[in-house]
């Protein structure tokens, strides 16, 4: 079925997005040919736009009909041979997800926040793999971590994010067993948009924020747009900070019905809070030592901070040369400085808690770029659609560390951390480089009768460079890989889709040991079965069975204070569950449920005492209910959403020597459309419950986030 063209929406249905704020975005017009009743409208000038917008635009309601995630050329969902998730623009807007790892926390097979209140950059799981740092992509580009480096972005800059579950390696190259997330920025609309919100929360955190787009040209071949938010504030953590500042703009231009170029770039300053490991009386040190505060997990050092700053451009380009020939290119150059210094926790013992002093200055930059060319035509009576491309990606970062040992103890009868620390001295200074080339080839097919065919093949050369810039010397590791992927998938008159789909990936391993060697690149490969059922246009429900396989698997030396040294065992196996329901289920009722039973275990190893081992963070089982209703009958004008989030038990590392607890958590959103202004609520973790995000062996836990309340304000211009 394909995706049918987006309805015009007017003016007024638009509201901003973030703490309270709704953004119906209007930028769905570009879809339409005219505004018929507008003397002031302007007619799309070219089909691409609208095209495009079927497969990566913002999505209303809560369930997304296509994606060019899972295959490049964009189909409907229900012809990926692989397990796929939109979260769509109306749910982001909904919840009001501070960060994005918030935004896919109602994802099956996501294990979000996996480390807990850490918020220098976003970390998640997937289907028992720990790859936040590795597996965001934005607008289909790499936006992975580099050291400290993360690049992030704000949920107030995105349309949706697509989440694809198991290896990714034919579209895109280097990715990680579990899977990868796709950001999609938002893009000129050729309507007008302009909104403006202020919001104030919990921890006296403040902000405001606006989002404009408008025709800019006489004869509507061009538009453009920016959006913008400033934030003050707190987090629960002492002495915290959780400080944002972004402007980010677009231009589209379509000169002519076969071309469309659209210009994107951001700025963006941070200042936000590093991890807590807090030890536990009992567990991580002897309880007759003493005990510490209840609020201890919240105490930090005025030593700590990480500050960032970024800045991003870049533009997609599409020209159809011939009938059914379409050229595409994408381009991004990214650059970030991080400064992150850390009064962090060591040891325990009778005299008391060790803390050592570490900072790091870090200068990061990547380039990525995607070309391909795709044909589409008819294949032994088939719609056939055919991408070939090359692809190529470039990251640097230097990174200055300063630590020199030194310790400080905090006493079991007075932890506090009212004492001055002194810089530690220079210790190591590097810089790294990595580039990945890669050829690949895609084809989908999609027969009459409802079968559709999708297989992929590609060839990737990678390396890695690290220079010692302080004492000299310099290790270098030069790779390749081949990839492949295939899937089936039917689609009878009833609604349901099964599917079948084998797919390989492979990541390079940037690292090394202890000892300074070098790590090997992982590989993975996953079968996966499933069934998606249809009822109509705006509900689904799906279904998958998964094995998934991952070798040379990368962890923390814990032998390294530092965490900057990496061990590699053997091999992990994922088995698994997942099911998903969403979109509306009623004329008033719309939103998503998740469930996901996980089988992983380490089935070889250099270490036998680890064989049979659950792997890192791998609940068992998660759930998830979000509901939102229309409550106009009630109160007209009022919507209210509410959800509830389960995550089982899990171990933090492969000796499996420390449970991170389950817990459960609700959410709450609520929104209020008066005539001329919006008045938005959203609460997370609304009963406050008290739990942990992670609990390291022998080291101690981090919590994860208390009740966070904000209230916003905002109307249309």
């Amino acid at each position: 079925m394909i995706p049918q063209t987006p309805r015009l929406m007017s003016t007024r249905s638009m509201t901003c997005i973030l703490m309270g704020c709704t953004a119906l975005i209007s930028g769905i017009a570009l879809a339409q040919p005219a505004y018929a009743q507008d003397e002031d409208a302007y007619e799309l000038p070219t089909i691409i736009l609208r095209y495009k917008l079927d497969y990566s635009g913002r999505v209303d309601g809560y369930l997304a009909r296509a994606t060019e995630t899972g295959v490049k050329s964009g189909v409907p969902l229900s012809e990926v041979p692989q397990s796929i998730s939109v979260v769509t623009s109306t749910e982001l807007e909904t919840r009001r997800p501070d960060e994005v790892e918030d935004a896919i926390a109602y994802v099956p097979g996501v294990n979000a926040s996996t480390w807990g209140t850490d918020d220098r950059f976003d970390q998640f799981s997937i289907r028992g793999f720990d790859m936040g740092s590795s597996a965001l992509y934005r607008d289909g580009l790499p936006q992975k971590v580099l050291s400290f480096s993360a690049f992030s972005t704000d949920p107030y800059m995105i349309d949706r994010v697509d989440i694809l579950r198991g290896p990714a390696g034919v579209l895109y190259g280097s990715n990680d067993a579990g899977g990868m997330v796709n950001l999609v920025t938002k893009r000129p609309v050729f309507d007008r948009l302009a909104n403006t919100y202020v919001g104030y929360g919990s921890n006296g955190t403040a902000e405001i924020g606006f989002d404009w787009s408008d025709v800019i040209s006489e004869d509507g071949r061009m538009a453009a747009r920016i959006t913008g938010l400033i934030r003050d504030g707190e987090t629960e953590v002492q002495s915290s900070e959780n400080d944002r500042a972004f402007l980010s703009g677009g231009f589209t231009w379509a000169p002519t019905e076969d071309t469309t170029i659209t210009l994107l770039g951001h700025v963006q300053s941070d200042a936000k809070t590093p991890i807590i490991f807090a030890p536990i009386a009992g567990e991580d040190f002897d309880a007759s030592y003493g005990s510490l505060p209840a609020d201890f997990a919240y105490r930090q050092s005025d030593y700590n901070y990480f500050e960032t700053k970024q800045e991003t451009f870049g533009w997609e380009a599409t020209h159809v040369f011939a009938e059914g020939v379409t050229f595409n290119q994408k381009f991004r150059y990214a650059h970030q400085t991080t400064d992150y210094a850390q009064l962090d926790y060591s040891s325990a013992d009778a005299s008391g808690l060790s803390y050592y002093a570490f900072r790091n200055d870090e200068d990061a930059t990547t380039i990525g770029f995607d070309n391909n060319v795709e044909w589409k035509g008819q294949l032994f009576g088939a719609d056939n659609s055919v991408t070939v491309g090359a692809d190529y990606q470039n990251s640097r970062y230097e990174v200055t560390q300063y630590y020199d040992g030194t310790t400080y103890t905090l006493s079991y009868s007075d932890p506090t951390f009212d004492f001055d620390v002194a810089d530690p001295a220079l210790s190591s200074s590097s810089e790294t480089t990595y580039t990945e080339t890669g050829l690949y080839v895609q084809d989908h097919i999609k027969f009459d009768n409802g079968t559709a065919l999708t297989a992929g093949l590609r060839y990737s050369w990678f390396e890695s460079d690290t220079v010692d810039l302080l004492n000299g010397g310099a290790s270098a590791q030069s790779d390749s890989a081949a990839t492949g992927m295939f899937g089936l998938t039917h689609e009878f008159d009833n609604g349901l889709t099964p599917y079948l789909g084998y797919a390989e990936g492979f990541i390079q391993n940037i690292g090394t040991t202890i000892a300074g060697d070098t790590l090997d690149p992982s590989k993975s490969q996953q079968w996966e079965v499933g069934l998606r059922y249809q009822p109509g246009d705006n509900f689904m429900l799906s279904g998958a069975l998964f094995d998934l396989t991952k070798s040379n698997v990368k962890d923390y030396d814990l032998d390294d204070p530092t965490f900057s040294s990496f061990t590699q065992v053997g091999e992990v196996r994922s088995r698994g569950f997942e099911f998903e329901a969403r979109g509306r289920i009623t004329s008033k009722l719309q939103g998503v449920f998740g469930y996901s039973y996980l089988d992983s275990e380490i089935t070889e190893s250099s270490d036998a005492s680890k064989l049979g081992n659950s792997n890192a963070m791998s609940p068992t089982h998660q759930a998830s209910l979000w509901l939102d209703y229309d409550a106009s009958s009630i109160l007209k004008g009022l919507s209210v959403g509410a959800g509830l989030r389960y995550t089982s038990e899990s171990f933090s590392t492969q000796d499996n020597l420390r449970v991170t607890p389950s817990y459960t958590v609700a959410d709450l959103s609520a929104h209020y459309e008066a005539t001329n202004f919006d008045v938005n609520l959203s609460v997370t973790n609304l009963l406050d419950r008290d739990y942990y995000g992670n609990c390291y062996d022998n080291y101690g836990c981090v919590k994860g986030e208390g009740r966070r309340i904000g209230v916003s304000v905002s109307r249309e211009f």
